[in-house]
């Protein structure tokens, strides 16, 4: 979907054109007027020969010239003739301000879906309805009814801001102007009839304006296209910041086995955010803060910060938020500390640096530190906090010497100030790229996420793709255990040693064959949860102890499920696993195939702490979402048992997502719990499978 006519319209009509500047269909035209959009401005008004100084029109088609963007303002019932109009007269975009849409119940959403239809069927690029409009600063461009603009406008710049929201999207506008963010584009979405908060990220990637990408993120109809959205972004290095709204399990979609309820709404988007290098912010000053930084500041190549400090304390404060935030804090290279020490014997010089109070007298001191540091090599950023220093009469015009020396010296070094500091000197010092803040652990964190969001440029792979193999005599449907462990086992998946028995007798050969070492499961494709019903026994170390296990599991499932199908039982090698996953996969309509990570066993049970994997994925966000849920250290060599290579399991998450993905919307849940890891093998010892035919 091209968004060049609403992002950079060379006209403008808006239908429904008011005399009163206050009105819906006053304000767009007013802005226009007053706030230099240099392109023509065509107010559309059957009952006016002029619309606040401006030649009025009856219709769309009355105008002598091509438009580009109809900003439409009229009673919702209105609207579908006023889109009808715009696709007749090759209208290319529409804005509709109009709102008696979705958003008030069934009726509204009928006419909703007819604006949708219309706007198809002409190719016309259709924002709203309900929505606050669009605006492009550079271009003078105000295609909103919000009187915000009117208060002052921001400076242009290569930040856009794209919300769900108009009433955040108004807020931000505000916010952005007062912190001296410049923007290239700010565009609201409201009930997203046609484009999508996806489709304006998707578009604002393509625009050479825009550097960096702040979005408001209520929902997605569409997960696939938000997923493809950030993709793009990324592919593009162009970072998106995303304040997404939502974030408790009363979203959850209910389902039937772990891999639904354990992958609530919330934690899908973060998947897609985590898949995507999406930063997410928590706070809106957050948001805006990373924005800033992006778009002003130089992003750290790696993690090596270096702090410069005058009070010890905010120092250690400093070296915290370094620790809790991944950076490595190296210590300052010997022959720079050599000089600071002999130049204040009381210096401490490892890193932190605190420089003292020192400064006062020997301002040279800051100068040396910074410039030396960052000329060493030895640190990716530099972060200098001088407290109140940026306030003091005689000192602004130092700081920004030293900042001026430290980029002719170091150009590819990212610099943060911290401290009190003048507005004149924060304009001059972010001019320079230098990042300013008051509170010093922002500098820190916004560092931080700049330097992760820059190595992550480096790891991104293309995600393995699979194909679905069945085998023989294998139906489209709930599968029992048995099938489900064949089916696994022929796409690449291990299951561990097993015979599937009818009768006792059986029971006690298998257990032979497997090493006198067993667990005896019953097999049904109605029990999810077989312990539950009595269906597991484990730990069976000789013929009589398997015997009454075999008569036990019957008599408990028969009592507790007594409609449950009986298919046998599983008698399967006893295994010593060093961990147990749960390894879920299922479908949804909205981000398609999804895996679910989290610790299996009975310890899905009691902590419910899981990750998730949009799929097919890639052996490194694998790595990242074991190393989160602590798989990766219980693989660790610890108490004389040897360290595990975590390379099978990885390679197993893998291939499971690229199962998952290949089979589409005919998954309907597929889940492995446990998937044992032992020293020798990566094994699913439990499996629940349900596919839809083809």
């Amino acid at each position: 979907m091209s968004l060049a006519a609403l992002l950079h319209p060379a006209s403008v009509a808006v239908v429904g054109a008011s005399q009163n500047p206050q009105k819906v269909g006053g304000m767009p035209v007013r802005l226009l007027k007053e706030l230099g959009y240099a392109g023509a401005v065509y107010p559309i008004n059957p009952a006016a020969k002029e619309v606040q100084g401006l030649t009025a029109y009856e219709s769309l088609a009355a105008v002598p010239a091509q438009i580009d963007l109809a900003v439409v303002a009229v009673p919702a019932d209105a609207v579908a003739a006023a889109l009808e109009q715009a696709v007749q007269a090759g209208v290319r975009a529409a804005i509709v301000l109009s709102s008696g849409f979705a958003e008030v119940g069934a009726e509204g959403a009928q006419a909703q879906a007819r604006l949708a239809e219309i706007a198809r069927r002409g190719q016309l690029t259709l924002l709203g309805p309900n929505c606050l409009g669009a605006m492009n600063p550079r271009r003078g461009l105000y295609a909103t009814f919000s009187p915000a603009p009117l208060a002052g406008q921001p400076k242009a710049g290569g930040v856009a801001i794209v919300s769900q929201s108009g009433a955040f999207g108004a807020y931000a506008y505000s916010l952005a102007r007062a912190g001296g963010l410049g923007l290239s584009h700010w565009v609201t979405t409201g009930n997203e009839a046609t484009t999508s908060v996806a489709d304006v990220i998707d578009g604002l990637v393509d625009d050479e304006d825009t550097r960096v990408i702040l979005a408001y993120v209520e929902g997605a109809r569409d997960g696939r296209a938000l997923h493809r959205a950030l993709a793009k972004a990324r592919a593009a290095g162009k970072p998106v910041i995303v304040t997404k709204v939502g974030r408790t399990e009363a979203g959850a979609r209910a389902a039937m086995s772990h891999t639904a309820s354990l992958s609530g709404e919330d934690a899908v988007y973060q998947a897609v955010f985590d898949d995507t290098r999406t930063i997410r912010a928590d706070t809106v000053e957050q948001m805006f803060r990373f924005g800033q930084a992006f778009a002003l500041g130089v992003a750290p190549r790696g993690p090596r910060l270096g702090i410069l400090t005058v009070s010890g304390g905010v120092g250690t404060l400093m070296a915290d938020a370094a620790s809790d935030a991944g950076l490595d804090m190296p210590p300052l290279p010997e022959p720079i500390a050599l000089e600071l020490r002999r130049r204040i014997a009381f210096c401490s010089t490892s890193n932190p640096v605190d420089l003292t109070g020192q400064i006062t007298a020997d301002y040279s001191l800051v100068d040396y530190a910074a410039v030396e540091a960052a000329r060493s090599g030895a640190y990716d950023a530099i972060v200098m906090f001088l407290a109140a220093a940026g306030a003091a009469p005689g000192y602004a015009r130092k700081i920004a010497q030293t900042v001026k020396w430290v980029r002719e010296a170091a150009p590819g070094v990212s610099l943060a100030f911290s401290g009190i500091v003048m507005p004149e000197l924060k304009r001059e010092l972010e001019a320079l790229g230098c990042l300013v803040y008051e509170e010093p652990t922002h500098a820190i964190e916004s560092l931080a996420v700049m330097a992760k969001w820059q190595a992550d440029a480096s790891a991104d792979e293309a995600p393995a793709r699979g194909r679905v193999s069945m085998p023989t005599g294998m139906s489209a449907a709930m599968c029992n255990e048995i099938d489900g462990l064949a089916f696994l086992a022929a796409n690449g998946v291990e299951a561990a040693p097993h015979r599937h028995v009818q009768d006792a007798d059986e029971a006690v050969a298998a257990w032979r064959d497997l090493g006198g070492q067993a667990v005896l499961k019953i097999v049904s494709r109605d029990l999810l949860h077989k312990s539950d019903v009595g269906g597991v026994r484990v730990g069976l170390r000789d013929e009589r102890e398997l015997r009454e296990a075999f008569a036990g599991i019957v008599a408990s499932v028969t009592q507790l499920a007594p409609q449950a199908r009986r298919e046998g039982m599983l008698v399967a090698r006893k295994l010593s696993p060093r961990v147990e996953v749960m390894l879920g996969a299922r479908w949804d309509e909205s981000f398609g195939p999804l895996v679910v990570l989290g610790l299996g066993g009975v310890a899905v049970e009691l902590d419910a702490h899981t990750l998730v994997l949009t799929a097919p994925t890639t052996p490194g966000r694998v790595r990242d979402r074991l190393e989160r849920l602590g798989v990766l250290k219980r693989l660790q060599a610890w108490r004389g048992q040897p360290a595990i290579d975590p390379a099978g399991l990885i390679d197993t998450v893998v291939r499971f997502a690229a199962l998952a993905a290949a089979l589409g919307p005919r998954l309907r849940t597929m889940e492995i719990n446990p998937l044992m890891v032992t020293s020798d093998r990566v094994a699913a010892a439990d499996a629940v499978v349900e596919i839809a035919a083809a």
